[in-house]
């Protein structure tokens, strides 16, 4: 008989799904079919409920999770009676769960998950009201406390004596919860896991910790490993040595998670150390030993907080994915300086995006004056501004490490660099100030090594008839260090064709005597670091006076930043300094502005008339 009970759950499983899956036609003889294998199980549910445990084959043979799945080893059978709300269960509903089975669907309902409860009763009632087979899936508690996945099947039922709803309530928490390739948990345990962690007693510490193996899509296509099938098993078993499998989650992009109760930071520390070093160690292949490139991050939290699962998992890919940019190997913590960073990178991306499309990439410019002229404003240094629509400009602070990051520092700079090249034929600028002031223009690192820099500034210059030796680029240490030979490269062939270039920023770096040497350099801008406080710092006078006789020695002209001050601006005077840029003479402003309100002769704002 029991093999009969085997049977016919199977037959209901599968025609119930079959039925379901084309629930827009009709097939009365599967519905048929269906009925006859409901009111057998039913009659056998009132006879012998018995006869519903499945007794293990003659031969004892070990069967594998499918076998055992297909001899239906995890269905309950199942009545609804609709009219007085009466359910019955099988005797497989207390081995499988562990409690007694609810005399009422209402009563049963309430060990679902909240979230399924009201929705379960709903779809109950309705296919309680048309006639033909339904399928509802849904979570509940079994008595040790865990969240099962069940699909109920049910088709109804005509019986005078029993009228309702009869059928097969399987377990399908393996084929919800599982990771088909590598038999770990998958995304929807995870979350479950969470959720758990999160209703723990106050207190109760947990964290979220993620692993993500850097290289492993490279290695997957090396002569390693057959197919990345093969490399997903080989992570599953390696990280399933350590850390316990039954909680351990496989997740795409070769990255896993495992949520862990701890007591205080250094027991979670001594659970995460095996780990590390674990990874640490090569990996044995038939071809050769390889060496896995990962990352760790680390989330964590307190339970009976009011952190949402969702919440959590971005924290752990902020983390991840931060700690993949600065380097490989080791154990990251989750900070909120992680998700203010964040947040200020998809705010700057939008900005530019924004910028970009509507136009609102803005010139602001800052003069530079020659001392030794007595004030003439001899260049001016274009600076970036986008237009904000919630705060009226935007700094660079606020978008340039998003243009950076993503790669829209080249279609920023195309915009700016047109504007400020304009600058050099506008009448009204060339009415105020002449036709021999220098425009200097900023140049990124991604922007020195890209191959086409000169033939676009060239294609810029010649749109606007400009005169290219009224062009001045300005580079820094860390951008020419980012691809030396092609900047070197590009560098020359500017100066080939009369761009000058400066170096911007001088001593902020720790090689900056060396590319006074090396680069091919007209100009050399000190950086603002060097002037603060100058006057009341005897070490710094001495080093700024060194550095304007060795640049007057190799002919750079020296543009002194950051001048604020009355007193600094003497000092530098005093030095030897010719050329100032600073909050003395200016501030930036919008590139229209500019011929209105400033002169071609500027006096510093202590000497200006009020």
């Amino acid at each position: 008989m029991s093999r009969t009970v085997q049977t016919l759950c199977h037959d209901i499983r599968y025609l119930a799904d079959e039925l379901a899956a084309v629930s827009g036609s009709h097939d009365e003889k599967g519905l048929a079919h269906l009925s006859t294998c409901c009111a057998t199980l039913l009659e056998l549910l009132q006879a012998a409920p018995a006869y519903d445990d499945p007794r293990p084959a003659p031969d004892h043979m070990a069967l594998s999770r499918y076998e055992r799945t297909l001899l239906c080893e995890h269905d309950v059978i199942w009545h609804w009676q609709t009219g007085s709300d009466a359910l019955t269960l099988s005797s497989r509903w207390k081995t499988l769960y562990h409690n007694d089975p609810a005399p009422s669907l209402t009563q049963w309902c309430q060990a679902l998950h909240p979230d399924d409860r009201e929705r379960v009763l709903a779809l109950c009632h309705e296919a309680a009201t048309t006639s033909g087979v339904s399928r509802i899936e849904c979570r509940l508690r079994d008595g040790r406390g865990q969240w099962r996945f069940v699909r109920l099947r049910s088709v109804d039922n005509h019986d005078a004596d029993t009228p309702g709803r009869t059928g097969v309530l399987s377990d399908i928490t393996h084929e919800r919860y599982r990771d088909p390739v590598t038999g770990l948990g998958n995304s929807d345990l995870l979350d479950q896991l969470l959720e758990d962690a999160l209703q723990k007693p106050h207190g109760t510490r947990h964290a979220l910790v993620k692993i993500t193996m850097v290289n492993a899509t490279l290695l997957s296509e090396s002569e390693h490993f057959n197919n990345t099938r093969e490399l997903e098993t080989r992570l599953a078993a390696l990280l399933g040595e350590l850390l316990p499998a039954d909680r351990l989650i496989a997740l795409p992009g070769f990255s896993y998670a495992l949520v862990v109760p701890f007591e205080d930071q250094q027991a979670l520390q001594g659970f995460l150390a095996p780990l590390q070093q674990m990874l640490g160690m090569p990996l044995e292949t038939p071809t050769g030993r390889v060496w896995l490139s990962y990352v760790v991050g680390v989330v964590p939290f307190d339970a009976s907080s009011d952190m949402q699962v969702e919440t959590l998992r971005k924290q752990a890919r902020l983390t991840v994915n931060n700690a993949s940019c600065t380097g490989v190997g080791g154990i990251h913590y989750y900070s909120d300086e992680l998700q203010e960073r964040a947040r200020r990178a998809s705010r700057g991306e939008q900005l530019i995006r924004d910028a970009l499309a509507c136009n609102g990439v803005l010139c602001y410019l800052q003069p530079i004056v020659s001392v030794r002229e007595g004030g003439r404003v001899v260049a001016f240094e274009a600076l970036m501004r986008l237009r904000d629509g919630e705060e009226g400009i935007a700094m660079p602070g606020a978008f340039i490490e998003a243009a950076e990051s993503t790669g829209l520092i080249h279609q920023l700079s195309q915009q700016l660099i047109d504007k400020a090249l304009y600058i050099l034929v506008d009448p009204a600028f060339t009415a105020r100030f002449g036709q021999e002031f220098v425009i200097n223009i900023n140049l990124s690192r991604h922007q020195l090594k890209d191959a086409m820099l000169v033939d676009d500034m060239l294609r810029l210059i010649n749109k606007h008839g400009a005169d290219p030796r009224r062009v001045n680029l300005e580079i820094t240490e860390s951008a020419v260090l980012a691809e030396p030979a092609l900047a070197l490269r590009n560098l020359v062939r500017l100066r080939e064709h009369g761009i000058s270039i400066a170096l911007d920023d001088f001593g902020s770096g720790y090689s900056s005597l060396s590319q006074l040497c090396e680069l091919p350099l007209d100009c050399i801008k000190i950086d603002r670091r060097f002037v603060m406080d100058l006057e009341h710092e005897p070490r710094k006078r001495h080093v700024m006076t060194s550095v304007i006789d060795l640049c007057r020695r190799l002919e750079f002209r020296v543009v002194v930043e950051g001048v604020e001050e009355s007193a600094t601006l003497k000092t530098v005077c005093d030095m030897g300094a010719e050329q100032i840029q600073g909050f003395i003479y200016a501030r930036p402003m919008a590139c229209q502005d500019v011929p209105d309100r400033l002169n071609a002769t500027l006096l510093p704002l202590s000497k200006q008339p009020a």
